[in-house]
């Protein structure tokens, strides 16, 4: 048989088995016939928004998406991207309804039920909703495929899962802060809930500031010094530049009475946070004064850290500048001094001693 033929064979079988399906669709089963033909309009319009929204246009993209999945209201995708223009729109109700349709069109759709679990907790406040998704996400269950050179979604996979332990670690520790001094033992619960989310989070991505510095910023909040002041410096080893995590260790040292160790952050701070939150700056100067008057009348650890900050001095002292299109330029060589002083958590030593 020759190409032609055999060709002509395929389209005559193809304008049947059309003929077929739409007699069936007429005749016997019209319902499922209109269930197809909507789809297909739905599609149609879900096509349309999705061009609208590659060009920015909302407005027009919110019109398409909604038409369309009136239509087809299984496009679980449609649904996820109205969902992403509301919450643009800062209209977090309507987002929240749309995320809840793509879950219903797919239960174990991660990206929906994500962006839920964010929405509900950080602008709504509804902590106990935001972390049912987290835990739907970290116990569904995925097929993970590996096709070497082609796909791969086992990485993305775990990676959502520790962002979902991360997500509903702060879910737990924002419930805790709203919840009333006088039941104590709730928040604690909540605090030691957070942190178990937090150490899971952190057992699948290693080396990320925000778990460490949230991690650390609970167990303080627990009372547990040690783990905290622990998890604050490796905060500080990982990204030695934000302020925030030299400062809450400067407090944890001046509160168990460590006053020379906690100077030392917090002049880190005050440095790290001048001209880019003056208000901080300013107040983090107060404490620092308040705390460096401690280190001088108790003067205790004085030789062991004194000896540890004049050989930082003489890493970080006269920097070699210059000056590029008007601006002073530090060479890489100093700049990377610089930037070791500040990773030098001096009072890690205080943390692993116990």
């Amino acid at each position: 048989m020759s190409i032609s033929r055999l060709l002509n064979l395929i389209i005559k079988c193809f304008l049947v088995f059309v003929l077929i399906f739409l007699l069936y669709c007429t005749l016997i089963n019209r319902k499922f016939g209109m269930a197809q033909v909507n789809k297909v309009i739905g599609v149609y319009y879900i096509h349309v928004g999705d061009k609208a929204l590659k060009k920015h246009n909302m407005q027009k993209a919110i019109n398409a998406y909604q038409t369309g999945l009136n239509k087809f209201p299984g496009h679980y995708e449609a649904w996820l991207n109205l969902g992403n223009i509301y919450v643009a729109y800062e209209d977090y109700y309507s987002a929240t309804k749309a995320y809840e349709n793509a879950i219903l069109a797919k239960n174990n759709y991660t990206p929906a039920r994500m962006n839920l679990g964010i929405i509900t907790a950080e602008k709504l406040g509804n902590f106990d909703n935001a972390i049912v998704q987290y835990k739907s996400i970290i116990s569904a269950k995925h097929r993970l495929i590996t096709i070497p050179f082609v796909f791969d979604n086992k990485k993305s996979e775990t990676a959502n899962i520790a962002i979902a332990y991360y997500n509903m670690g702060r879910a737990y520790s924002q419930k805790a802060f709203y919840t009333p001094k006088e039941h104590q033992s709730e928040k604690t619960k909540l605090l030691r809930n957070a942190a178990a989310a937090y150490e899971n989070a952190i057992k699948i991505v290693k080396n990320n500031y925000e778990m460490f510095y949230n991690l650390a910023l609970t167990y303080h909040l627990l009372g547990d010094y040690n783990k905290a002041g622990l998890n604050y410096c490796k905060a500080i080893d990982l990204s030695p530049m934000e302020y925030e995590a030299h400062y809450n260790l400067g407090l944890l040292l001046k509160h168990i009475k460590k006053p020379q160790y906690a100077v030392d952050e917090l002049e880190k701070a005050v440095v790290l946070s001048t001209g880019n939150i003056s208000k901080n700056s300013n107040y983090i100067f107060e404490i620092l004064n308040l705390v460096s008057m401690d280190a001088k009348l108790m003067n205790e650890e004085n030789i062991n850290l004194q000896n540890e900050t004049e050989n930082i001095n003489k890493q970080t002292q006269s920097p070699e500048i210059s000056l590029s299109r008007g601006k002073i330029v530090i060479s890489e060589e100093d700049d990377e001094k610089i930037l070791e002083s500040f990773r030098k958590c001096n009072s890690k030593v205080l943390f692993e001693s116990k």
